[in-house]
């Protein structure tokens, strides 16, 4: 099913725009970047809708998924393990966010955590992907910083429960996953593009 949706759309791109092999590549891998994306969150629907935390589930979805837009993180080494971590990370967090009632000064506790490791870590590239270009790591750092300076207005704006736990809890998560000792527990290289750089004789 996902070579039948890639090939489809990939001929779709190729009736009007020419592609070389490389082109090709990157697009195709593009597309099944969305087919793994779409599928993951349909699925994570259809079980939050039966569960009765679809509301949960679509906050968490909005603040995990800018949470993580700038800051990157580590990826799964396995289709099979990412559908695992994904289903517990947004069926848990649904539920979470949906039951959770937490203290301020927990909530002020994990929100300085999490700015601190933007601070420090972000963004966090993966081996496959390494973040080579200095001034972008630099913009992807302050943009993630500017993130989550938003979600504490967010905190003290609205002082919603819901709200407050979501960007929390996604907060929490993103800073587990720019994280050098979770990079090392699941034996993934950190800082991947020092390593690039030192390979390809560039500076970093």
């Amino acid at each position: 099913m996902k070579r039948n949706f890639i090939e489809k759309c990939y001929q779709f791109i190729s009736k009007y725009q020419t592609c070389d092999e490389l082109q090709a590549k990157k697009i195709k891998y593009g597309l099944e970047g969305i087919y793994n994306v779409l599928t993951k969150v349909i699925v994570m629907a259809i079980i939050t809708i039966i569960l009765g935390i679809w509301k949960s589930y679509i906050l968490l979805i909005i603040f995990y998924a800018l949470a993580r837009r700038y800051a990157y993180g580590l990826h799964s080494k396995s289709s099979i393990t990412c559908w695992i971590l994904t289903l517990t990370i947004y069926i848990f967090g649904s539920y979470f966010i949906h039951y959770a009632h937490l203290q301020n000064y927990i909530i002020y506790f994990i929100w300085c955590f999490s700015f601190l490791s933007f601070l420090l870590w972000a963004p966090a590239d993966t081996p496959k992907r390494p973040l080579i270009h200095k001034e972008k790591r630099r913009i992807q750092k302050i943009k993630s910083c500017i993130i989550c300076l938003i979600y504490l207005g967010l905190i003290f704006l609205f002082q919603n429960c819901f709200i407050n736990n979501a960007i929390i809890y996604s907060l929490f998560v993103q800073s587990l996953c720019i994280n050098p000792l979770l990079y090392k527990i699941t034996n993934t290289p950190f800082d991947n593009y020092k390593t690039y750089c030192k390979n390809h004789g560039l500076n970093f």
